[in-house]
């Protein structure tokens, strides 16, 4: 009966210390998790501040929930469905713009050669006077 005891303690013991390194590890762990959504509540805040600038979708944040269990969910937004396509269309809108302006600078240069072009002749015209009026 005594040995019984003693392992029942033993056991108790055995079990008291696993719980104080489940516990200490649940405090670490608790911790981390704290300084990991403070990390995305600043990438949060920073991420609504380029959302604003870019001006893509009116009303689009990301608002942290701490109960969240996915991702988006934790986010306040869904990425795939709602930044992603403004994300695409803004990126499409600026490739548009871009084709325009090359198109644009390629126009201008064009003008720029024939330009020049018609300076020179008539800087050949006018050394060509000024070469006939010095004769005569």
């Amino acid at each position: 009966m005594k040995r019984e005891l003693q392992a029942v303690e033993r056991d108790i013991m055995e079990a008291e210390v696993a719980r104080n390194g489940w516990e200490e590890k649940s405090w670490d762990l608790d911790t981390m998790i704290g300084h990991k959504f403070k990390e995305l509540e600043a990438l949060s805040i920073e991420c609504n501040q380029a959302l604003r600038r870019l001006k893509l979708v009116q009303g689009l944040q990301y608002v942290l929930n701490t109960k969240g269990s996915s991702p988006a969910e934790v986010l306040g937004i869904d990425y795939k469905s709602t930044l992603k396509p403004a994300l695409d269309s803004f990126a499409d809108d600026i490739n548009k713009s871009s084709m325009s302006k090359l198109e644009e600078l390629i126009s201008l240069q064009q003008q720029s050669v024939e330009n020049a072009t018609k300076i020179e002749a008539k800087r050949n015209r006018v050394a060509a006077l000024q070469s006939n009026s010095d004769e005569g």
